[in-house]
């Protein structure tokens, strides 16, 4: 079983996106409103803007502003995060598959090797 849980996580390493091209968040698309002096803003239409929210512990938001020509690479970034995420939850099921079948290893425990 072994060579079968090798040959698995070969395949699903080789699956995985590039790390250097990961981003983790989700895109908005929102509309914002300046406060005095737009006559835009002062008709109620306001701004569409992307920004790119990224959730951190404790309650914390970092947003970033967005220009239209980086959409293509963080919807890339994004999607690949979830491709990699994916992969990782896979990976770790075979791993943990592989600690509850019975190990020619573990039989072997006691015994001392030379």
């Amino acid at each position: 079983m072994a060579h079968s849980k090798t040959t698995g996580l070969a395949r699903l390493v080789g699956q995985a996106p590039p790390l250097a091209d990961v981003l983790r968040g989700s895109l908005l698309h929102r509309t914002t409103f300046h406060a005095r002096g737009c006559s835009v803003c002062a008709q109620g239409i306001g701004h569409r803007q992307w920004v790119l929210n990224v959730n951190y512990p404790g309650g914390k938001n970092r947003q970033i502003s967005l220009h239209r020509d980086q959409l293509p690479l963080v919807r890339r970034q994004l999607k690949n995060f979830r491709r990699l995420k994916k992969t990782l939850e896979a990976i770790s099921e075979l791993n943990q598959r592989a600690l509850r079948e019975p190990s020619a290893q573990r039989s072997g425990r006691g015994k001392r090797r030379d």
